[in-house]
C-alpha cells in the first residue's frame, strides 16, 4: 500500500530551496509517530536535506535516477520506480518527498496524509494534486494545522 505523507502551508507550499520553511514541533511529532517503525521512501534530494542520514527506526529507501548515488549501508537505493513498486507491493510504504517523488507515486497512492498549516510561508516548491479520486475520511485539528486523511475511491492506475 502506498501512503503519501506531507505538510503544506495554506497555499500548498511544501518547501523553500529543498528545506522545510517552518519548524513546528507538534507537526514533526505527527510525522515521526506516523512513520516510526515503518518503511519510508524519499528522493535523493530529500534524503540529502535530512543531512544524508536515514531517519532512525525506519526502513529508509531512496529512489534516484543517479546510478552512482551512495547512501549509508542501512539504506536501500532504487533506480527504478516499477521495480520498487513490484518489490514492495505487499508492504505499506510512506512516500516522504520531494515533489518529483510525490508526482511519480501519486497515480499509485492508496492513501494521502496531508497536514495543512494555518498560515502561509515563503515557499518555492508547491503541491496541488487533484483530490477528486480520494475521499477525506478523517480530520484532526490542532492549534497550528489540520491533518486530513484520504483514501482513494477509484481504482489504482495500473502503469
Amino acid at each position: 500500500m502506498i501512503s503519501m505523507i506531507w505538510c503544506e502551508d495554506i497555499n500548498h507550499g511544501i518547501g523553500l530551496n529543498n528545506k522545510l520553511p517552518w519548524n513546528i514541533p507538534e507537526e514533526m511529532k505527527h510525522f515521526r509517530t506516523t512513520t516510526l517503525n515503518q518503511t519510508i521512501l524519499c528522493g535523493d534530494k530529500t534524503f540529502i536535506s535530512w543531512g544524508g542520514k536515514p531517519l532512525p527506526n525506519r526502513k529508509n529507501i531512496i529512489l534516484t535516477i543517479d546510478k552512482l548515488f551512495k547512501a549509508p549501508n542501512n539504506c536501500i537505493v532504487y533506480n527504478d520506480l516499477h521495480q520498487f513498486i513490484n518489490d514492495y507491493k505487499n508492504e505499506k510504504v510512506y512516500i516522504c518527498g520531494g515533489k518529483t517523488i510525490y508526482k511519480l507515486f501519486f497515480p499509485f497512492a492508496n492513501e494521502l496524509i496531508i497536514t495543512t498549516l494555518n498560515k502561509s510561508y515563503e515557499c518555492n516548491i508547491f503541491m496541488n494534486f487533484p483530490l477528486h479520486e480520494f475521499v477525506c475520511f478523517k480530520s484532526i485539528k490542532h492549534k497550528d494545522f489540520t491533518i486530513n486523511y484520504y483514501k482513494r475511491n477509484t481504482p489504482i492506475c495500473d502503469k
